[in-house]
């Protein structure tokens, strides 16, 4: 195969058919709210899987509220205007 076929593509792709702009902003979840909600809920998988390794479920059972706060806060943070926008189509 010669290099130029692999940089440029195979030659029988038809580009005109691509939807660049879907390309371009795929939004998926690129947002604050959808940032600060999947941290917080990380950390709260963090905290329960420490939890759950030391055999102390009252950890466990904390990492269960943090994850369900996270899931609060984004949703709070999505209506704030924080979130992405629904694409109309």
């Amino acid at each position: 195969m010669s290099q130029s076929l692999a940089r440029n593509g195979a030659s029988d792709l038809d580009k005109s058919t691509i939807d660049y702009s879907a390309i371009a902003d795929p939004g998926h979840g690129n947002s604050v709210a959808g940032w600060t909600g999947v941290i917080i809920m990380l950390v709260g998988v963090c905290v329960g899987c420490v939890g759950f390794t030391i055999h102390n479920p009252m950890i466990t059972y904390i990492s269960i509220g943090i994850v369900a706060l996270g899931l609060i806060v984004g949703m709070i943070l999505r209506a704030v205007g924080l979130g992405n926008k629904p694409k109309r189509r």
